[in-house]
């Protein structure tokens, strides 16, 4: 892993003060807030889809229920479990699938937008993509990952039936098949979110000739942070305060935002990395090979 001749710990220092700076966890709150709007629109119609699948319906339900127990802490996920279970039952005309799917594109485009300008920020550039190609990005990048995210879900799905049946073949005890279970499981999430953030850092900044190789350190410290904040959102919430004092029943609703304003956090600190990453190579250099040496698309660094 190349990080542009910086050790680890320098490279820490400098994407702090780039996050301190660029208010990171500012923009991840835009995010978290247009990411809450569509999530729920969103699973509607991916569970009126998967109704229409033979069997698929109940076991993409249960399949997305046991992924937000996993990780959502307990009462965001009751929350999480008492709505999905309302949808479920819901049989919507074809009336009532429009408002539903414009507000999950409307939510999800426009926290794509502002990731995108939240990674803009991180790499000091200015957005002077034309509109069409701007919108071509936001557009795609959002059906990318949506898409991505569903293949996950139907992965695991289709996962569980083949560890299903080879735990029978191997006589394999209880314990044994659920913890084999979550490793493929995790497995999976881990290469979607992977191959998500790579994706993001690659196309999302205004920058040209943007090298994959530029995306593994900040992908790799998003995942990491991703894992790290979803642990540590669990253990306050169950174990140090649940805020039902301060919020009452709206304290499930707290804790779902605040899972997503930490996770959009990490996606930014990621970028700010790869930035950091980039700038250091690019000192390094002596021909200055890099995505911020000269090589931003259509515009210029905000900071020349």
């Amino acid at each position: 892993m190349d990080l542009g001749g910086l050790s680890f710990l320098e490279l820490a220092k400098r994407t702090a003060r780039a996050s301190w700076r660029d208010a990171v966890f500012g923009q991840g709150s835009r995010m978290a807030f247009y990411h809450f709007l569509a999530i729920f629109p969103a699973l509607l119609l991916l569970l009126v889809l998967a109704a229409r699948l033979p069997g698929a319906g109940l076991e993409l339900k249960d399949t997305i229920l046991d992924l937000a127990r996993q990780v959502l802490p307990r009462d965001a996920s009751s929350l999480f479990q008492d709505t999905v279970n309302e949808l479920n039952q819901r049989a919507l005309s074809p009336l009532e699938i429009v408002p539903a799917s414009f507000g999950a594109l409307w939510g999800a485009l426009n926290g794509m937008w502002a990731l995108i300008f939240g990674l803009n920020t991180a790499y000091e550039l200015q957005e002077r993509r034309p509109l069409w190609k701007l919108s071509v990005t936001i557009v795609g990048l959002t059906l990318a990952l949506a898409i991505a995210g569903t293949t996950a879900v139907f992965l695991i799905i289709f996962g569980a039936k083949i560890a299903g049946a080879f735990s029978e073949q191997m006589h394999l005890t209880s314990a044994q098949g659920v913890f084999g279970l979550r490793v493929l499981q995790w497995g999976i999430i881990v290469t979607v979110l992977l191959f998500s953030f790579a994706l993001i850092y690659r196309f999302a900044p205004n920058l040209r000739n943007h090298k994959w190789r530029w995306s593994t350190p900040g992908a790799l410290f998003a995942l990491i942070w991703w894992i790290g904040s979803t642990l540590g959102v669990r253990f306050y919430f169950e174990h140090v305060t649940d805020y039902r004092r301060a919020y009452g029943h709206l304290n499930r609703v707290v804790m779902l935002l605040l899972w997503l304003y930490f996770s959009n956090g990490a996606i930014l600190i990621g970028g700010e990395m790869n930035s950091e990453i980039e700038k250091a190579g690019a000192q390094c250099s002596d021909n200055g090979d890099s995505g911020l040496a000269g090589n931003e698309e259509d515009g210029e660094r905000s900071g020349s």
